[in-house]
């Protein structure tokens, strides 16, 4: 697509490896850099990358910014280069001519608007994969408490358990446990906490009596 907007003999994916440019792609005329990677700081698809900007370059031997010794094995005399996502690139689309080349505003926009759209579909994958480990994880979740409730040996109906007049704990299978991990084990019930009338007027009383013990001591 890079190459049929552009005319060019050339075009690279290249996305960003931590400190390193990894040439993910091609499509030319003759081989480039597919498969390789490069210091961020020594190829040019980094220097887009870490500028945030775009590298027009008629003539790559005139410019101080191209490792001219790995590109003198290839056709390549010019190129164009625009990071894949402006803010915070996580990669680079570049176009490459065998002759000296200047592309036009208009190419360089429909580069761009190509590595825009690049950018989303990144995201959406990147999306995607959180999305699948996030269920993957409740997965793992779901089956862990099944496990627990099937060795739990729950109550029978009608049996008794022994509850710790202390702690107010359970005694299942062995193991003391709170109301909320009985609930859960035995039944499938998720607890979450709440204040219900009857806790709010005790807790409301309890602060009563301590205001007027406190006021009796002065």
């Amino acid at each position: 697509m890079a190459r049929r907007l552009t005319g060019a003999d050339g075009a690279c994916f290249i996305l960003r490896d931590e400190d390193k440019c990894y040439y993910v792609d091609e499509d030319a005329i003759a081989p480039l850099w597919k498969g390789k990677r490069f210091p961020l700081e020594a190829c040019i698809s980094g220097w887009v990358m870490l500028n945030r900007q775009p590298a027009l370059i008629p003539d790559i031997y005139a410019d101080d910014r191209i490792p001219h010794d790995a590109y003198r094995p290839t056709f390549v005399k010019s190129l164009a280069i625009v990071p894949i996502r402006s803010l915070g690139p996580v990669g680079a689309l570049a176009v490459y001519w065998a002759n000296t080349a200047r592309p036009t505003a208009t190419e360089v926009r429909w580069l761009q608007s190509l590595a825009d759209s690049t950018a989303l579909a990144l995201e959406y994958l990147e999306s995607q994969a959180e999305v699948n480990k996030a269920r993957g994880i409740a997965n793992l979740l779901e089956g862990e408490n099944a496990r627990l409730r099937d060795t739990a040996n729950p109550a029978a109906p009608g049996e008794l358990l022994r509850m710790c007049f202390l702690t107010k704990r359970f005694e299942i299978g062995g193991r003391w446990v709170a109301i909320e991990e009985l609930l859960e084990l035995c039944y499938g019930v998720h607890v979450t906490h709440g204040l219900s009338p009857e806790g709010l007027a005790q807790i409301t009383a309890d602060r009563a009596a301590r205001g007027r013990k406190i006021a009796k001591e002065v």
